[in-house]
């Protein structure tokens, strides 16, 4: 599912309302946002998002055609090198010791795994224009199976508990067992700051690089 974001709504003769709850914009704390594939659909959250994302699906690739053309993956696709200022980040985090999802309780390496890989799609799409599991209109678990395969093959990346029982209750987080750290959901960078810290999208970004061995410009 593409994210949403923020987006100037155009003045029209009728008043933007939710795509989903039907709630007029004027009666809302925020301006609706539009489905960020698309640009077309406007929501007034996630949670409307989420709920018509199976109906939305269908025409949403459509509609981002015959709107604003989307991002060509053939340039700037990512060509195994690491993102500008990687080495310096990782070393000013306090991540170079690679045992940044060690510190941490099950449930929140669960977590921040995932959320690694929500953002490194959400990233992959805005910046490279390359769609992934639910950028790609898919079920987005065959991708998320391959980042971990991908995990567990960087030396000491993740936890001394990691197993093959641990990867399952993992995958069973991410397709339902959390209501936020769901891979059926987009996440953006806002997302991420607003759950976390400011700091927290970039610490993502640097754990996906080490995990998928390049970065996404």
């Amino acid at each position: 599912m593409a994210s949403i974001s923020a987006s100037p709504v155009a003045a029209t003769n009728e008043e933007p309302i939710c795509t989903t709850c039907k709630k007029p914009e004027a009666d809302l704390p925020n301006p609706l946002k539009r489905c960020a594939k698309c640009q077309v659909t406007r929501y007034c959250s996630q949670e409307c998002q989420k709920e018509d994302w199976k109906t939305h699906k269908r025409i949403c690739a459509g509609q981002s055609q015959a709107g604003q053309s989307q991002p060509q993956a053939s340039s700037s696709a990512p060509t195994g090198r690491h993102n500008p200022g990687f080495h310096s980040v990782n070393q000013l985090l306090g991540l170079s010791d690679n045992d940044f999802l060690h510190k941490l309780s099950e449930k929140d390496a669960f977590t921040q795994l995932i959320d690694c890989f929500r953002l490194r799609c959400e990233d992959e799409y805005s910046f490279g224009g390359n769609t992934v599991g639910i950028y790609n209109e898919e079920n987005p678990i065959r991708e998320f199976n391959k980042f971990l395969d991908l995990a567990e093959k960087r030396n000491k990346l993740l936890p001394p508990w990691w197993n093959k029982e641990k990867r399952g209750e993992c995958v069973r987080w991410a397709t339902g067992g959390s209501d936020w750290a769901d891979i059926n959901c987009a996440v953006e960078k806002s997302d991420i700051q607003e759950r976390y810290d400011n700091m927290m999208p970039m610490k993502l970004r640097i754990l996906g690089e080490k995990i998928y061995g390049k970065g996404f410009m």
